[in-house]
């Protein structure tokens, strides 16, 4: 009788441990489809989206940077995006393509964005902004130039705007950063909490493995959830053709928290507040509603003034943080001026 038992229940040990291994070999085959399914379906976006502009190899990877318009005798308006907005190229579109019947337009993307290649090794504000200038000089691009930022992108014109000042006719800043606000700010860590909190870290590691698994693209490609979901802050790409629309979606997936984004949201601002401002350089600051109806960011926007001693802030009613979404005649209205100047 004994003999009976211990065989039965050697014979329900057998039976949960075949249960369990093929639970196993259904998850890794699941997460290999996955993985095969999200990598080609990068290769076939890399042969349906063609890159508009020019890939040049700068300090060792290949930056993106694209061009419409010609300077007769006006600055060229260069447009820098925002912390992890897919694609500049798209990003810019409702922008760059009034600006550009007015003088020439240059949009570029950092590495780890858009077309441009991931940097290896450690960066810092200045070797963004050194990576731009010689970027530019390759292209053949000539200044003076307007430099528009947006968010993030604030910190690199305003250190271009100091450390070439020659070269440079005015500064636009959307929605921009404040380095002076950002040094009050501790950075994120490079190993573990490297979102800034436990929730967030948590979030933004999920969505890694949902990219890398090929979910996020399923999902996408079965419903409308980027456009209706992700891309509610931009008003939903609302002005820009559907080809764009699939761009900025593809890119998402591609990019999203790579290593140059980390290393971005790490970035301190000492080298900018250390500096002084930008002198007399024009500066013109765009402030969303959303940000002036909300005491910390009214504040952050209102002390961006202070850079120039040639400042003045536009407020854009009905608008949110991509501004240049929801009301870009506003936008277009204020560099056109800046060109005339």
């Amino acid at each position: 009788m004994n003999l009976l038992k211990k065989k039965h229940n050697n014979n329900d040990k057998i039976k949960v441990k075949r249960k369990r291994r093929n639970i196993s070999f259904i998850i890794l085959g699941l997460l290999i489809i996955g993985f095969v399914f999200e990598k080609s379906g990068e290769y076939l976006d890399s042969k349906k989206f063609k890159i508009p502009g020019k890939l040049i190899s700068i300090n060792g990877h290949k930056m993106h940077i694209y061009g419409e318009g010609k300077a007769n005798n006006s600055p060229t308006v260069l447009f820098t995006s925002g912390w992890r907005t897919p694609s500049a190229y798209v990003d810019y579109y409702p922008l760059q393509k009034e600006i550009s019947k007015y003088t020439r337009t240059i949009v570029y993307e950092r590495p780890g964005y858009g077309w441009s290649e991931i940097a290896k090794g450690e960066r810092d504000i200045d070797t963004i902004t050194n990576e731009l200038h010689e970027l530019l000089i390759k292209n053949g691009e000539k200044g003076p130039f307007i430099l528009v930022g947006h968010s993030f992108g604030a910190n690199e014109v305003l250190r271009f705007a100091q450390l070439y000042s020659k070269e440079v006719a005015g500064v636009v800043l959307i929605d921009g950063s404040n380095p002076d606000y950002t040094v009050t700010q501790k950075r994120p860590s490079k190993y573990l909490l490297k979102y800034g909190t436990v929730k967030y870290t948590l979030f933004n590691e999920t969505i890694n493995a949902l990219n890398n698994f090929g979910i996020t693209r399923l999902l996408f490609n079965i419903t409308d959830l980027y456009i209706s979901k992700f891309t509610s802050y931009k008003n939903g790409l609302s002005s820009a053709p559907e080809e764009l629309k699939k761009l900025d979606e593809s890119m998402f997936i591609k990019t999203l928290n790579n290593k140059n984004h980390l290393q971005e949201v790490r970035m301190g601002a000492l080298k900018l507040i250390g500096h002084n401002g930008i002198g007399d350089i024009p500066l013109k600051v765009i402030t969303s509603s959303t940000y002036n109806n909300l005491e910390l960011t009214k504040n952050i926007q209102q002390g961006l003034l202070k850079w120039s001693n040639n400042s003045e802030q536009i407020i854009v009613e009905n608008s949110q943080h991509y501004v240049h979404w929801f009301n870009p005649e506003i936008i277009n209205s204020e560099i056109i001026e800046m060109i005339r100047e």
